[in-house]
């Protein structure tokens, strides 16, 4: 959901602003797994406030969201901002729960590790939670440094059995372990960005360090759920010994591709329905502790954009990984002799971790996007992508077309397609949760 800028509600530094979210989305297909639903439609609400407030010599800023989608196992309420901020001579003090996305592509980020991201929705560009931690930001000539002491540990939403948008078993969060600690553990991280003259153009530099829990969860099979055949006794037994036996160094690192060669050539529709139907049957969320350095290039000039976004990443007592995002957009103002504005983005996505990693659908991607805007009286906007796996060939395609109603209401429809060939590719799991969703959205 996203908000209006703030709208001033009275004198002495207040102000507040929100939205009512209110539609309906329908699943076009009956699900694939065991608990699942069938196709057709179900409604849901959202909401999303916004306040602010002078205090002293510094500013209160606070935003929440909620959602309720029981059916669509989206239902939460997320603290995406409730902090504190003082701004004195050459540098800056944050308190309190913020976002801090460093990525600058356009398909995914690899450079957000400060906040969890929810598996519960195919959507990209989703609103991330809040993170709680301490910022201090200094200016100096050649950029900015930052410094982040993170102060507590968020679990992204996860989906469990009856839920779309899940692989073969639900995610228990209630039995999640950590490598190191409890979650709370002591994290930080630093990043110096600055921007300099380059060419005729502009180009954005930086580079930032993560020490500390990881916020994507390496999924364990194991007991998920307890029930007659394994009550909670055997349960926690049973996870305690795969836990232990991964620890340990077993299974050995897999190439990913080997998994999926092997579900190609054994897996069926009916045998993935079955073992999905086993009842204590789930994924264990297993956070690992990791060192991320990242670096990131923007460069623009007139209406073009290249952007470069990388990641090296080391889980403790496991071999490093390279992830990877470079591409970047034209843009065509006046597009076809008219008012409206027309951008073409085109990246490459690149992934090498292991099977010990937590897993990702963009190992070796391509992804085109389009995006919009006529620039009319009623604000509308159309965007549309996809990402075609150049191993799997599997594709993803997502469009949203958006304009509004009146001042205070906007109308966006939005649709979400899979398409995989066989059990090749993590794709495969979600090729039954394609949807089209109707959305309005009153702000105030």
């Amino acid at each position: 959901m996203s908000g209006l800028p703030w709208i001033a509600a009275a004198q002495d530094g207040f102000g507040f602003s929100g939205q009512i979210d209110f539609g309906a989305r329908i699943h076009t297909d009956d699900g694939l797994f065991a608990g699942q639903s069938t196709a057709g439609g179900h409604f849901f609400l959202g909401a999303e406030l916004n306040a602010y407030s002078g205090l002293g010599a510094g500013d209160l800023t606070f935003q929440i969201t909620a959602l309720s989608d029981d059916k669509g196992g989206r239902s939460q309420v997320k603290v995406r901002k409730a902090y504190y901020a003082q701004v004195f001579d050459n540098w800056d003090l944050l308190i309190g729960y913020n976002i801090e996305n460093w990525g600058v592509a356009e398909s995914r980020s690899i450079l957000n590790v400060i906040n969890p991201v929810s598996a519960s929705d195919l959507s990209y560009g989703q609103d991330l939670p809040g993170t709680p931690m301490i910022n201090a930001n200094f200016q100096t000539s050649l950029g900015t440094l930052s410094a982040f002491a993170l102060i507590g540990f968020e679990q992204p939403q996860s989906t469990g059995r009856s839920e779309r948008h899940r692989a073969l078993w639900g995610t228990n969060n209630a039995r999640a372990v950590y490598q190191e600690g409890n979650g709370r553990n002591f994290d930080v991280a630093l990043r110096f960005a600055g921007n300099y003259s380059l060419g005729g153009g502009s180009l954005d530099l930086a580079a930032s360090y993560f020490n500390g829990t990881s916020r994507t969860p390496l999924a364990l099979p194991g007991c998920g759920y307890a029930s007659a055949a394994a009550p909670e006794p055997t349960c926690a037994a049973i996870n305690s010994a795969i836990v232990g036996a991964f620890e340990s160094g077993i299974p050995a690192a897999t190439d990913s591709g080997a998994i999926w060669d092997f579900l190609t050539a054994n897996a069926s529709d009916a045998i993935m329905a079955a073992a999905s139907a086993i009842p204590s049957a789930g994924f264990i969320p297993y956070y690992q502790k990791i060192q991320h350095m990242g670096f990131s290039a923007v460069y623009a000039r007139g209406d073009l954009q290249l952007r470069f976004e990388g990641a090296w990443q080391q889980a403790k007592g496991e071999e490093a990984g390279f992830s990877a995002v470079v591409g970047g957009d034209y843009t065509w103002p006046g597009f076809a002799g008219g008012d409206g504005t027309l951008t073409v983005a085109l990246e490459y996505l690149y992934d090498d971790r292991n099977s010990r990693q937590p897993a990702s659908i963009f190992e070796n991607d391509v992804f085109l996007g389009f995006n919009y805007s006529l620039n009319d009286t009623r604000d509308t906007r159309l965007s549309a992508g996809g990402f075609y796996d150049l191993d799997s060939h599997a594709r993803l395609y997502q469009m949203s077309l958006s304009a509004r109603v009146n001042d205070s209401i906007r109308a966006e429809i939005s649709a979400v397609h899979v398409r995989t060939i066989g059990w090749n590719d993590p794709l495969a799991f979600l090729r039954n949760d394609d949807f089209i969703e109707l959305k309005f959205s009153v702000f105030f």
